[in-house]
């Protein structure tokens, strides 16, 4: 419930400076926000997605570890045919690992290979995780940064031009930052470089 409320507290903060023009389509009621479901329980997935609110699931290697599952390529690349099959799952967000860029790249293209344009790989914020990030985007893998705990990391994310950028912002709180104000600076450098960057 913790990474919902957040979840909708950076979509709160993400939307208060933009206007949106209703239209017939979907997408468009929706604006350009993307709400995605943070669990890897199948059965929270098959509960939850039926809402219609969000637009895909993301994983990472703590959600899997709670949930029971193993976290290798071939359980991740299981778990994403399993949600990608599900109404209403658009994406599949699956987070590489590694010691170093080189390992991180590798496993992000298998992570990506079953389905590429629906399974996004996310990539942390760090110096080999940049490194295998532009690898992978120069490969044609979709490429969603996380673990971003500054301001600082948008011009990162921008540059690479990474699909996502996912602010942690509990943990900025937690540190003693402001980080609601953090984000709404993420998106004021993210509009101020004309970057296409979600998050």
């Amino acid at each position: 419930m913790n990474q919902l409320v957040i979840l909708l507290s950076l979509f709160i903060v993400r939307t208060e400076s933009l206007s949106f023009t209703i239209n017939h389509t979907r997408d468009n009621i929706r604006g350009g926000n993307r709400l995605f479901l943070g669990t890897a329980l199948v059965k929270e997935w098959t509960e939850l997605l039926p809402l219609g609110i969000f637009h895909g699931i993301t994983t990472s290697p703590i959600l899997l570890e709670r949930a029971g599952h193993k976290c290798t390529v071939s359980s991740l690349q299981s778990l994403a045919k399993t949600a990608l099959d599900l109404p209403g799952c658009n994406e599949f967000l699956a987070q590489t690992w590694g010691v170093d860029s080189d390992e991180m790249y590798s496993i992000g293209k298998e992570l990506a290979k079953i389905d590429r344009e629906r399974i996004v790989v996310k990539v942390p914020v760090t110096y080999e995780g940049t490194k295998a990030a532009s690898r992978l985007i120069d490969s044609g893998v979709r490429v969603c940064l996380t673990g971003c705990y500054s301001k600082n990391q948008a011009i990162v994310a921008a540059g690479l031009g990474a699909e996502y950028i996912v602010p942690y912002l509990e943990q900025m709180m937690d540190s003693g930052k402001d980080g609601v104000e953090e984000c709404k600076q993420i998106q004021e450098i993210l509009s101020g470089m004309g970057s296409k960057v979600r998050f």
